[in-house]
């Protein structure tokens, strides 16, 4: 019995060691899944964040992309719907020609018209009468030499009429086929006209089209446009705020060159005076004390100060430019050469298409033919070259109190202290990749510090 029992003790142990040992493993095996799915979830997440990450970058870039299409179209409808208005008032000013011509060809045919009449009842009145054959026996039938020289007179007197009448009716004749050739070349350019008008409001239908299906685009695109208008306004910023640190630089700088040369023409002119005065005391010396005194009183000068002539000098080399400048308004010189299409407007703007979208402009954004370069729209002198983010290259040109600005340059061909004339090249327009490679210049016009529409200074 005792046997018994330390078996059945034995058997137990050994199963409790068992099932001990398995439910160990058990807890092991389900440990090293546990580990190994976690990994997996891990490098699942990662991928799943770059995918999304890249989504979102061709997301953004395609929102960018087509934010600039927009512009481009914009600017392109603007520009297509001036061609229309000009092609429209010179179809309505060749109607008004049209009519004026045919009225007056209209009144010469009646005046032609009456000529030839008037013409043939003349020579019907004379008709078996006035033939060459009888103008020998109408002279020679004459009953005196008086009579037979009045009629002498009188036939000399009709065929100049007859001659002077043809002439009015070939004048006559001459001037109703100029009126009817310019009538026909004025309806020939009112066809072209008309064609011309078809085709650019063809043209216009299709943009309009095209500039729908990228605003549905961007409306669906939502945070991502939100997203790409508030990165190019921040850019914008950053360049406002590195032109006006410049600006601010330069003036700290002019004012200091221009202390510092008058403090050396003041510093000169003080010795100057007192070289002259030792001069007039070894003069004294040698003269009698009262015409010493005399002559120091009469030499004595209270010199005005030098800084204030040399700040004057400089305001009106200053003031001759910047009135020179000003008196151009409306008058200089585009920053580029060709055909251009203005895709971003000055100032403060909301979207026609897209009422949630409201930009600022600092100046204009001008889209212009491959390799197209900038230009200065004034002479002046390079100011300022630097680079900035969104902007590539940039340069500043002073033109007196006045500043031009080309930003989104390639290549320059100037460098600071530079002077530059009209329509010098200044450098080559970078090609933007959103804009399908279409150079895109950056403008601006500044009276120092404060911002200016170019639209109403260039032409």
């Amino acid at each position: 019995m005792k046997l018994r029992t330390t078996f059945l003790f034995v058997i137990s142990a050994m199963l409790l060691t068992v099932s001990a040992l398995s439910v160990d493993v058990c807890a092991a095996k389900k440990k090293q899944r546990t580990i190994n799915s976690v990994k997996r979830e891990q490098q699942a997440a990662q991928k799943s964040i770059k995918e999304t990450t890249r989504k979102l970058d061709v997301n953004t870039k395609q929102t960018e992309q087509n934010l600039r299409k927009l512009n481009e179209l914009e600017g392109e409808l603007q520009v297509k719907n001036e061609e229309i208005g000009r092609i429209r008032s010179s179809l309505q000013s060749i109607d008004m020609h049209i009519r004026s011509v045919a009225d007056s060809a209209s009144l010469l045919e009646q005046q032609l018209q009456n000529l030839k009449s008037e013409y043939a009842r003349a020579l019907r009145k004379l008709q078996g009468s006035y033939r060459d054959s009888n103008l020998m026996s109408f002279l020679f039938s004459s009953g005196s030499f008086s009579e037979a020289a009045a009629r002498y007179r009188y036939l000399r007197e009709f065929a100049g009429w007859r001659k002077r009448k043809q002439a009015e009716i070939a004048r006559a004749t001459q001037l109703v086929a100029e009126r009817r050739r310019e009538l026909g070349k004025l309806q020939s350019d009112r066809r072209t006209s008309l064609s011309t008008l078809a085709g650019a409001e063809s043209e216009l239908r299709v943009k309009r089209d095209e500039t729908d299906r990228v605003v549905t685009r961007l409306k669906q695109e939502g945070s991502a446009l939100q997203s790409v208008i508030a990165s190019n306004q921040q850019k914008l910023k950053k360049l406002d705020s590195e032109l006006d640190r410049m600006i601010v630089a330069e003036q700290k700088r002019q004012e200091a060159l221009r202390k510092a040369e008058a403090k050396r023409k003041e510093e000169a002119k003080r010795k100057a005076e007192e070289q002259k005065k030792a001069k007039e005391r070894k003069r004294s010396q040698s003269q009698k004390g009262t015409s010493a005194t005399k002559s120091s009183g009469n030499t004595k000068t209270t010199p005005a100060p030098a800084r204030h002539t040399e700040e004057s000098g400089l305001a009106a080399a200053d003031r001759a430019l910047s009135g020179s400048f000003e008196s151009n308004k409306g008058r200089l010189l585009f920053p580029v050469r060709g055909r251009y299409t203005v895709v971003r407007a000055f100032g403060r703007q909301t979207h026609p298409d897209l009422p949630n979208v409201v930009t600022d402009n600092s100046g204009i954004d001008i889209a212009a033919a491959a390799g197209s370069k900038a230009r200065c729209i004034f002479e002046g002198t390079v100011s300022g070259v630097f680079s900035q983010d969104g902007y590539n290259k940039v340069v500043m040109i002073r033109h007196g109190n006045y500043i031009s600005i080309y930003a989104n340059l390639s290549a320059i061909n100037v460098k600071t202290g530079d002077k530059v004339k009209a329509n010098q090249d200044i450098g080559t327009i970078s090609p933007d990749p959103q804009s399908g490679n279409r150079p895109v210049l950056h403008f601006e016009i500044r009276r120092e510090r404060t911002k200016l529409n170019p639209l109403q200074w260039v032409k």
